[in-house]
């Protein structure tokens, strides 16, 4: 699925976040965050307004079910969605505030900027962790739903409205942009 390799790029500019930060050059650091925060929204947004829709609609008309598969209670895939979102307002609040702070810390002089920047690689790190978990939740419990209640034609449609999620990033990224 897409989204699955999403997650791999994700963890790339998470990677080049810590390196750049353990290399002392701040304003990378920030760039690679900055990116990370928003390429992580788009990601979510994909899963919000396509992805978990499109399972629970499934899930909650018998119809539209494929036969076989491993298919989940409306509830149980509900829940699990509930938790997926959980982490998205968490992961999103963190980085903001992580980006808040960093973009203060580079523009204002402080006493105590080393304890501030560890402060915020301590919460990235935080979040890391969270997301390595919730990734794993993903691909092994709610992405190959989709292959287990969708038709392939289905499955084709649900990947191409995500992918136009993805593909739409902020002006601030595009080629040429900087």
């Amino acid at each position: 699925m897409l989204l699955k390799h999403d997650h791999s790029e994700l963890d790339d500019l998470l990677a080049a976040f810590f390196r750049n930060l353990a290399a002392g050059d701040l304003a990378q650091s920030f760039d690679n965050l900055d990116l990370f925060w928003a390429r992580l929204g788009i990601h979510i947004r994909a899963e919000h307004l396509h992805l978990f829709p499109t399972l629970l609609h499934a899930l909650s008309h018998p119809q539209s079910k494929k036969a076989g598969g491993r298919r989940p209670s409306f509830d149980a895939a509900e829940n699990t969605i509930a938790r997926l979102r959980a982490d998205h307002h968490f992961f999103m609040t963190e980085l903001a505030a992580a980006i808040k702070q960093l973009r203060e810390i580079r523009q204002n002089a402080h006493s105590d900027k080393p304890a501030l920047i560890e402060n915020v690689r301590e919460k990235i790190a935080m979040v890391a962790q969270r997301l390595k978990a919730h990734n794993e939740l993903e691909e092994s419990d709610v992405y190959p739903l989709a292959e287990v209640l969708l038709t392939p034609a289905d499955c084709v449609i649900l990947n191409e409205k995500m992918g136009k999620e993805l593909d739409n990033v902020p002006q601030r990224f595009s080629t040429g942009a900087k």
